[in-house]
């Protein structure tokens, strides 16, 4: 409850620019509530804090009744915006300020009995104070670690050579069954990453399916490794046999993970080859008549649980972060813990991920850790395994500091097993209102939506997905469990409300009256019949959909979506096409985050879309050329993100403001960089990408002021190659990463990319770099880390010592004349990766793999896809 107060102070902060308009009692009002709303904020923390079972249902009343009146209080506040942009627009309508000072003052007096109620005010005096700032804490801030496995080894060991056993007749499917939460995926994890299974299986395939699955999606997952080809128009029939087809060319282990019903493995099985040697299927299920339907030979893998030592070794390393023991004065008290956890290894990790955070101060400690042994104690006595990895999840979500709760929750509005995008993710948060301010600290609130996201995973509530080149965090996923939390959870918090259609058989029915008060709607499925029910949500502030394949809608559905959703906030559709652009989106006066799909005849946005005076995030998925935005850059006052595949023109004018705010523009048409005028207009830009004809670029200095860009990414569309390059001078001056595209440039300009002092990923791609032969020369590359090549001509490549040398990864593919991998790179390389490559590289690579070992320089991580 105290974060829906939490919105209404943002809201109040963000109509601060406009208090000096205000008539003088409005202007007394208005700040008089926001001074209540911090209170009844600090009251409902510490009282939340506080109460017990005995008095819960008391206090669940009393948030009831205030969630209504603080969303009553934000309704009006979003009003009075529209209508104070309407008079500043000079609309014709009119706003009259006395009504304001009205509404406010009897807001105040609603509040003031509140304020002064007793059950809250003993239930917040008996807190303990405590900090609910994560960021200040000093453990906090270690760097993130990937998981190990503790235990299970004899388990992952014998299904290792369950999956290398080659005697079965056809595609030989092993399952692992158990509930949830005992660890099969960490296990299914560990033997596809094993190294003898990587050299058994060249193609390798993780499907996540769970409950909510679709046979399509399965079927594109599978294809996606092997093609980048458009399915589109392809039937699911068609694209089954299209997955049989390729599986059957290569030796292939598909891991299909979270298999809840004999349907889904029958449609699973539609595209595997019954074709000896082909391939393995692993599977994990809940259900043991899941895996008995599916499975011949062997029986189906019943995981165990954790052993005592193996629980309290897990513990031990999930608090402390190493497997060497516990400090002599938490031993007792953690073996304890970890035996009362009943060897079931999610309970483990998230009671871990609590006591992690009371470690310090140590005098206190062993009271703390006390306090949590009884309440798993009371939780394991109460019910079964299932129902106490609930609760225990509870009382993780419990010491869950305020500032980090809607993040957390937030996560139950996306579909089970969904990587999330980390980017998607914080930018969303940001648009929600979640992430604030901290007060004494220069962050931006990208930096701190991404200490929350760390914060989260340290507490073992958030599990790593994919990361990029330099170890940062690409996508997250949460246990299915902890997901069904955050669904419950939100649901009583009326943080939102998920719309699915569990059975494809059953009918579509809309809960009219739900939607009418729903603040956040999320689609999870049939967003296409949600649509053409024409549903209404006066006081929804996000719609989101996250179907499984894009749904293409009538050219009236934005104008339909802006009538009857009049005070969104986030917009995040791109699983929808809309056919064209409606002028009617500008209606939506509060937006600050908008993606979706466009259609080949949306091709631009107007100049109007600066009325959207709160928008911070344009993400538009199009497979058009170019997007035009009919608009200044620095019209668009608070815009801090903007993404899409096209070439984005700019219309610019030279005396119109700048931008402070704009950290990503992805991709700008190489036209809109020609003179300057936009990039002089963005002066904190940190990601950009340039798309068209960069021969026009060759000589300009546009680049060389965007201090704070970092990343960089260069596409040429022009059939001719660049015969010169930028001067490293003109380069941005703190660039890390750099990636180029069909620039067909001469080897010879790799020398001023090799001055760039702090680069640290490079990504040459589609012949970036024409010619046979590259020489680096001592001193070249001294920071370059990661160096990635795809599609090149390269013949002859020599490396003198003293040039790259801190690279770790390089990657190589399509370079079907390279003769060798220079054996000068063996010290520092640790992974390199190969795809269609030449014999004599591959064995160049083998023997630089072998000179590591022979000069004890470490392993080199060898991956080569065979058959290329």
């Amino acid at each position: 409850m105290a974060e829906a107060v939490s919105f209404l102070l943002q809201n109040l902060k963000d109509l601060g620019i406009h208090i000096h308009s205000l008539h003088r009692d409005a202007k007394k009002e208005f700040q008089g509530l926001n001074d209540d709303l911090e209170l009844l904020q600090a009251k409902l923390k510490d009282a939340a804090a506080a109460i017990n079972v005995s008095c819960e249902a008391e206090f669940r009343v009393r948030e009831n009744r205030i969630r209504k009146m603080v969303y009553e209080a934000e309704d009006l506040i979003d009003d009075f915006a529209t209508q104070k942009l309407a008079n500043d627009k000079k609309f014709k309508w009119e706003f009259r300020k006395i009504d304001l000072a009205a509404k406010l003052k009897g807001f105040r007096n609603e509040i003031k009995p509140i304020l002064e109620d007793r059950f809250l005010s003993e239930s917040s005096s008996a807190t303990s104070t405590r900090s609910d700032d994560p960021i200040t804490k000093k453990r906090q801030t270690a760097p993130l670690t990937d998981k190990i496995v503790v235990g299970f080894e004899d388990e992952i060991e014998k299904l290792i050579a369950n999956v290398r056993n080659d005697d079965a007749p056809g595609v030989e499917v092993i399952s692992i069954t158990g509930m949830a939460g005992l660890g099969k995926t960490t296990v299914a994890w560990k033997i596809f990453r094993d190294p003898r299974i990587e050299h058994d299986f060249p193609t390798r395939i993780w499907i996540a399916v769970s409950q909510e699955y679709k046979e399509r999606k399965i079927y594109l997952d599978i294809l996606k490794n092997f093609t980048s080809q458009d399915f589109s128009n392809m039937t699911d029939t068609e694209l089954a046999n299209k997955s049989k087809d390729y599986l059957s060319q290569v030796k292939f282990l598909l891991v299909v993970d979270d298999v809840w019903t004999n349907v889904a493995w029958d449609e699973i099985k539609m595209a595997l080859p019954m074709i000896k040697g082909s391939g393995k299927v692993l599977m994990t299920t809940r259900h043991k008549t899941v895996a008995n339907y599916a499975i011949t030979h062997p029986p189906p893998h019943q995981l165990r649980f954790l052993t005592n030592y193996e629980g309290c070794k897990l513990l031990q390393y999930e608090v402390y972060g190493n497997k060497t023991g516990w400090p002599s004065d938490s031993e007792t008290i953690g073996y304890k813990i970890s035996e009362k956890c009943g060897g079931l290894p999610l309970a483990i990790v998230v009671i871990g991920g609590i006591l992690k955070e009371k470690i310090d101060p140590p005098e206190s400690r062993k009271a703390e850790w006390e306090v949590v042994s009884e309440r798993t104690q009371k939780y394991i006595l109460e019910g079964d395994k299932e129902e106490t990895m609930k609760k225990i999840i509870a009382l993780s979500y419990d010491t869950v500091p305020y500032s980090l709760r809607g993040c957390f929750l937030y996560f139950g509005v996306f579909p089970n097993n969904m990587e999330i995008c980390a980017w998607k993710l914080t930018r969303l948060w940001i648009a929600e209102g979640f992430i604030k301010d901290k007060d004494g600290l220069d962050q931006s609130l990208e930096e701190v939506a991404v200490e929350n996201l760390n914060q989260l995973i340290r507490r073992n509530l958030v599990m790593v997905g994919k990361r990029n080149r330099r170890g940062e965090v690409k996508t997250y996923r949460v246990h299915g469990v902890i997901r069904e939390f955050c669904k419950n959870k939100a649901n009583d918090e009326k943080l939102f409300q998920l719309i699915s259609k569990p059975r494809e058989e059953e009918p579509f029915n809309l809960d009219v009256q739900n939607i009418n008060e729903s603040r956040r709607i999320s689609i999870h499925s049939h967003g296409l019949n949600f649509l053409e029910q024409k549903p209404k949500g006066p006081h929804t502030r996000s719609l989101l959909c996250f179907s499984k394949h894009e749904i293409g809608v009538h050219p009236s559905s934005l104008e339909s979506i802006a009538e009857a959703f009049e005070r969104l906030r986030v917009l995040e559709v791109s699983s929808i096409k809309f056919p064209i652009y409606h002028p009617e989106l500008i209606n939506l006066n509060h937006l600050r985050y908008i993606s979706l799909a466009s259609g080949e005849n949306f091709k631009s946005l107007p100049e109007s879309i600066a009325l959207l005076w709160s928008l911070q995030t344009i993400v538009i998925d199009t497979s058009l050329d170019t997007f035009e935005m009919k608009v200044d850059v620095g019209d668009l006052r608070r815009l801090r993100h903007v993404k899409t595949k096209a070439s984005i023109a700019f219309t610019c004018r030279k005396k119109c403001e700048s931008n402070e705010y704009l950290q990503t523009l992805d991709r700008l048409s190489a036209g809109s960089c020609e003179d300057g005028v936009v990039l002089s207009k963005t002066p904190n830009l940190q990601t950009l990408g340039v798309c068209g004809d960069l021969t026009s670029l060759l000589e300009t200095t546009c680049f060389r002021n965007l201090n704070y860009l970092t990343k960089m990414k260069m596409i040429n569309v022009s059939e001719r190659p660049l015969v010169r390059f930028l001067a490293h001078t003109n380069f941005p001056p703190n660039l890390k990463i750099l990636t180029l595209s069909a620039t067909n440039l001469d080897w010879r300009y790799m020398s001023t990319l090799g001055c760039l002092p702090l680069l640290e990923v490079l990504k040459l791609k589609d012949n970036a770099f024409d010619g046979d032969e590259w020489k680096l020369y001592r001193g070249d590359f001294r920071t370059l880390r990661y160096l990635h090549i795809d599609r090149s001509n390269l013949f002859m490549w020599t490396v003198e010592d003293g040039s790259l040398p801190e690279l770790t990864y390089l990657y190589l593919n399509n370079c079907e004349s390279l003769h060798s991998v220079p054996i000068s790179l063996a010290k520092t390389l640790q992974t390199l990766e190969m795809g269609l490559v030449t014999w004599s590289a591959k064995k160049s690579a083998k023997r630089m793999r072998e000179e590591k070992r022979t000069r004890n320089w470490g392993e080199l991580k060898l991956k080569i896809v065979p058959g290329t």
